[in-house]
């Protein structure tokens, strides 16, 4: 009799060792199963279309209905100071037009014949920026410039901070009515000011990106969060083909 109590519970304590790993091994199989059918599901897309004549309009009121954007002059170290003739540095704090000027650039929309637009040319975002502006020169005093610059633009997205941005690169400049003696400074210091003052430029925001969908149903709600921003240029538009995935969102 004691033998076969005994057998019995043996038989009760290898049966569940043999059935609790069973289960476990289900449950991560199952737990397995789901995140591949998640993986599998192909991500959400919408497209958004920025045509050009839209972006340029955005331009026209920007122009008309705010003031022209207008940042101080970046000077990039000694080396323009050194491009002008030693004798004419001595005499910079005894000029009276050098603590008048304010050393700055000035978008416009406009500019000896060329405006200020956003044009899409064989696949590529390129932008003429007009400009006027002003800067302090050693015995000339004031120099007043304008031109507008030639200027490539590209598109990058950071998908941690969710924000599609621009970044303008310039690739010539045209000066006007600027002495030979410095103009390869402004050069210099146009060029420094817009790759340091412009940039980036954010396009997109994270809230506009994003979107939350109350799903009271199931008690919950997912949220659309961007993973991918792929520009494209098609028939005179920008595409921004924005690549979502479903997240929950317990807030």
């Amino acid at each position: 009799m004691k033998k076969r109590v005994v057998g019995f519970l043996l038989g009760v304590v290898l049966s569940a060792c043999v059935v609790v790993p069973e289960n476990a091994f289900a449950q991560a199989e199952h737990r397995t199963r789901a995140r591949q059918v998640e993986e599998a599901q192909p991500a959400a897309e919408a497209t958004v279309v920025l045509p050009e004549q839209f972006l340029n309009s955005l331009l026209d009121v920007m122009f008309t209905k705010l003031r022209a954007p207008s940042f101080p002059l970046s000077i990039a170290g000694n080396s323009q100071q050194n491009r002008i003739p030693s004798n004419a540095l001595r005499h910079a704090a005894s000029s009276p037009a050098s603590s008048a000027t304010e050393q700055a650039i000035v978008l416009e929309r406009e500019m000896n014949g060329v405006r200020t637009a956003v044009k899409f040319i064989n696949g590529k975002i390129v932008a003429p920026i007009a400009f006027t502006g002003s800067y302090n020169v050693a015995m000339l005093g004031c120099i007043r410039f304008q031109g507008w610059a030639d200027t490539d633009i590209n598109l990058e997205f950071d998908r941690a901070r969710q924000v599609l941005s621009a970044r303008v690169q310039v690739t010539d400049i045209h000066l006007s009515n600027v002495p030979t003696l410095v103009n390869g400074i402004v050069v210099d210091m146009v060029q420094s000011s817009i790759d340091q003052r412009i940039n980036p430029v954010e396009i997109l925001q994270a809230a506009q990106l994003s979107t939350r969908l109350p799903i009271a149903a199931a008690g919950g709600a997912l949220r659309l969060r961007a993973t991918e921003v792929r520009p494209e240029i098609v028939d005179g538009a920008l595409r921004l083909h924005i690549f979502y995935e479903f997240v929950r969102d317990d807030s």
